[in-house]
C-alpha cells in the first residue's frame, strides 16, 4: 500500500492529466501501479475512485466547470477500461448482475464495483447507467445470476432500487444494494426491498459468499413503499412552481436574477421537495440534512447569499405541510437542527 502522501500526490498528477482530456496518460498512471504489483482493486479505489471524488469536490467548490468534470470523468472511464483489461481471474466465485438504480446515470461507481468483483473471481454482467426495469427483468430471466448488485448514488433514485429488487425477486434472486445514497448501514437498503447492503468490495464479497452457501429467502411480493412520499416526489415540480411564484413576491432580490438563475432556483425548489420525499421513503432525516448542507455549500461557492436559500425554505415549508404533514414537520426539524 502507498502512504497517504504518495496517494494524494498521485491523485493530483492523475487529475492534471485527466482534466486536460489526456486519457491515455491518465490510464498509463493507473497501469504503472498495476505493473508495480498493486492489486487492480487498490488502483480502482485509491486512484480512480479517489480522483472522481475529488472531481466532485472541485466542481462543488466552483473550481471546475461541468466541462472539466466531463473531461476528467471521460479520462477515468478510459483508465478503468485499461485496468479492467489486466484482470484475468477464473470466474469461479459465482455470477452477478451489476446495475445502477433505474434513473441513476452515474455509471462509473457501478463499473468500478463490477471490475473489482471480476477481480475476486465473479462472472459479471454490468449494465452501467440506468436501464429500464423491464429490460433488466428480461436479462435476469435469461442469465439467472446468483445475485443482483444495485448501485444507487443519489437518494432521488430510491424508487429505482425498489423496482429492481421486485424484478429480481420474481425469479427468487437476492439483491445487494450499495452506493453513496445507501447510507452507512443496511436500513435504507432493507426498506427499499434489498436483501443486503455493503459499503465496499470486501463487504460485498462477504455477503455474496454467504448467500452462495445460504441463499436468503427473498420477499415474494412487491416492496411496500410509503405512498405519500411517492406522491410528494411525483408532484415535486408542481410544488416547486407554486413555491417559485411565492418566492418572487417574498424575496425581491430575485428581480435581478437572469433567466438561468431563475431556472436554477425553480429546479432547487423541486430538488428540495424530492429530497424531503426521499427522506420520508427511508425514514431517515439525514437524507435531507446532507442534501441541504451540500446545497448551501454549492450556492455559497457561487455567490448566492445564504438568505436566498432560507427564503426558499420559508415559502416551501407550508406548501409541503399542506401536502403531507410529515413533510412539513421533517423540514422544520432539519432546519432547527442546523440553525
Amino acid at each position: 500500500m502507498s502512504s497517504d502522501v504518495e496517494r494524494t500526490a498521485l491523485v493530483e498528477t492523475y487529475l492534471s492529466e485527466a482534466v486536460e482530456g489526456r486519457g491515455r496518460a491518465a490510464a498509463r498512471l493507473a497501469l504503472d501501479r498495476i505493473d508495480r504489483g498493486f492489486r487492480s482493486e487498490d488502483v480502482i479505489v485509491d486512484l480512480l475512485a479517489a480522483s472522481q471524488y475529488e472531481v466532485g469536490e472541485r466542481w462543488l467548490a466552483n473550481e471546475w466547470t461541468v466541462a472539466d468534470e466531463h473531461l476528467a470523468s471521460g479520462s477515468t472511464q478510459h483508465a478503468l477500461d485499461a485496468v479492467a483489461s489486466t484482470i484475468d481471474v477464473p470466474d469461479l466465485a459465482g455470477s452477478v448482475l451489476v446495475v445502477c438504480a433505474e434513473g441513476d446515470w452515474h455509471s462509473l461507481p457501478s463499473q468500478m464495483m463490477a471490475e473489482m468483483l471480476r477481480a475476486r473471481g465473479y462472472a459479471v454482467a454490468c449494465l452501467g447507467a440506468s436501464t429500464p426495469v423491464d429490460h433488466v427483468l428480461d436479462l435476469i430471466r435469461r442469465r439467472r445470476p446468483d445475485a443482483v448488485v444495485v448501485s444507487c448514488n443519489l437518494p432521488l433514485f430510491f424508487g429505482g432500487v425498489a423496482r429492481l429488487a421486485d424484478a429480481a425477486h420474481t425469479h427468487g434472486i437476492p439483491v445487494l444494494a450499495g452506493g453513496r445514497a445507501m447510507g452507512t448501514d443496511e436500513s435504507r437498503a432493507r426498506l427499499l426491498g434489498a436483501d443486503g447492503w455493503a459499503p465496499d468490495i470486501d463487504g460485498a464479497v462477504d455477503v455474496l459468499q454467504r448467500w452462495r452457501h445460504e441463499p436468503p429467502v427473498v420477499a415474494p411480493g412487491p416492496t411496500r413503499l410509503d405512498e405519500s412520499a411517492q406522491l410528494l416526489d411525483a408532484g415535486a415540480d408542481d410544488v416547486a412552481d407554486d413555491a417559485f411564484d411565492e418566492l418572487t413576491r417574498a424575496f425581491p432580490q430575485m428581480s435581478s436574477y437572469d433567466d438561468a438563475q431563475l431556472a436554477r432556483t425553480r429546479e432547487d425548489l423541486a430538488f428540495i421537495t424530492r429530497y424531503v420525499a426521499a427522506a420520508l421513503l427511508v425514514c431517515d432525516p439525514t437524507v435531507l440534512t446532507e442534501f441541504l448542507g451540500w446545497l448551501r455549500t454549492l450556492l455559497t461557492n457561487r455567490g448566492v447569499p445564504p438568505r436566498a436559500l432560507e427564503a426558499g425554505l420559508d415559502v416551501l415549508a407550508p406548501m409541503l405541510a399542506g401536502r403531507d404533514s410529515r413533510a412539513g414537520q421533517l423540514l422544520a426539524e432539519v432546519r432547527s437542527a442546523s440553525a
